[in-house]
């Protein structure tokens, strides 16, 4: 009677670190596999603005200012930013901030170095999620 009890303990010990691993695990692969969609997403976007790179580039400041699409998947996805790396959000957001800045500008002549400097964030954000990846 005593080893029944014995084996119902354990039973259920072992039933329950079981149970308690794997929901670990569908935790974390369910986190890592979201955590990839963002970057993908995020990657995707930012490779949609090249055509800001070409105008400033060629010296389109006035174009560039009128040429700003809404971003999408920031303002969506700004809740989930907490899945990236530190270095990634912290990138991301200097370009985009940098983004809704630029929409609108008046006068982009005299800002030519900050406006410069948008193509140069949007690039180091996408290479930071390139590295992670």
């Amino acid at each position: 009677m005593v080893e029944t009890a014995i084996g119902f303990v354990l039973g259920a010990i072992i039933g329950a670190i079981a149970t308690a691993t794997g929901s670990y695990l569908l935790y974390w692969k369910r986190e890592r596999d979201a955590t990839r969609r963002l970057r993908r997403a995020f990657a995707e976007e930012l490779r949609a603005y090249d055509h800001l790179d070409e105008l400033i580039a060629d010296g389109g400041y006035e174009r560039v200012t009128t040429r700003v699409d809404p971003p999408i998947i920031y303002e969506s996805a700004a809740d989930d930013l907490g899945l990236l790396a530190e270095e990634e959000i912290g990138r991301l957001v200097a370009f985009y901030s940098a983004l809704y800045w630029l929409d609108g500008l008046e006068d982009p002549e005299d800002k030519k170095n900050r406006i410069e400097s948008v193509a140069e964030k949007r690039r180091a954000a996408l290479e930071t999620l390139a590295l992670e990846e």
